[in-house]
């Protein structure tokens, strides 16, 4: 099955807008990562895209050979964040994309289970982000954050563990933005819906089944997430810290039926 694509909304931005930038992109070797590293390459920012496999960042890399660079991490783990860090060169823009969790009853799961998803989707954003303005955008007095986080906020069924840390990130969003304005960061908190990427395609589910449900008729693709981030990291996004924009084809006010609640 193909992964859709949404070229009309890439097309609203000034070539070269973002020259002379340069953006840090987690999870950066498919879906709302890859697209994203592309549309800020196609603008001429220079990225850096992290993981924990190479191979998929390479692929990433490929479009770009000469804007587009690679590095490999566990963010989980501290001492390798700084060990990459340490290959950064600057940095104005920082997408916390990276993320994971599995399918479960909230009773049914462990805590090991529960802990292996917030260390990934709260731990890691938390101490990559302060980490990066310690490096770089305090001493600049400049830096855009961006934390990919999800919805519906209502609650969503079979996900309390993912649920509960990106919470925590669209909190620690707003006291970043409340803390650091004074340096000239800019932090927001960015919730899609579901997304169709080749991660999603592996549920086995039918996007004509699930996107129908919603009120947007369709699901969503990861270059309009793309889009989103890319306008909050642009001048146009400069007068915008400390909310959560939900992006989301309405999935936030329709009902749990879809997803087995």
């Amino acid at each position: 099955m193909t992964v859709p694509t949404s070229p009309a909304a890439l097309s609203v931005f000034a070539p070269g807008c973002l020259a002379g930038r340069h953006a840090l992109i987690t999870g950066g070797g498919s879906g709302i990562g890859q697209a994203t590293a592309w549309l800020l390459a196609d603008l001429g920012a220079s990225v850096t895209v992290v993981g924990r496999r190479p191979e998929p960042l390479a692929q990433t890399a490929e479009r770009h050979p000469d804007l587009i660079s690679t590095a490999t991490a566990d963010l989980r783990e501290p001492d390798q964040v700084d060990a990459m860090l340490e290959g950064v060169q600057a940095c104005d823009f920082l997408l916390n994309n990276a993320g994971g969790q599995f399918v479960a009853q909230a009773q049914d799961i462990s805590y090991n289970g529960f802990r292996a998803v917030t260390r990934l989707n709260l731990d890691a954003p938390w101490y990559l982000t302060t980490q990066v303005a310690n490096r770089f955008f305090i001493p600049a007095q400049y830096g855009k954050v961006v934390s990919i986080t999800m919805t519906p906020h209502r609650g969503m069924p079979l996900m309390a563990h993912s649920s509960a840390a990106r919470a925590g990130v669209e909190s620690l969003t707003r006291n970043w933005a409340a803390e650091w304005g004074r340096f000239g960061i800019r932090a927001v908190a960015l919730a899609p819906g579901i997304v169709h990427t080749e991660a999603w395609q592996r549920y086995g589910l039918s996007p004509e089944q699930v996107g129908g449900g919603l009120p947007a008729g369709r699901l969503q693709t990861a270059d309009e997430v793309a889009a989103m981030a890319t306008f909050l990291f642009s001048p146009a996004g400069d007068y915008i810290t400390g909310t959560t924009f939900t992006c989301d084809g309405g999935f936030d006010i329709t009902g749990p039926t879809m997803l087995g609640g």
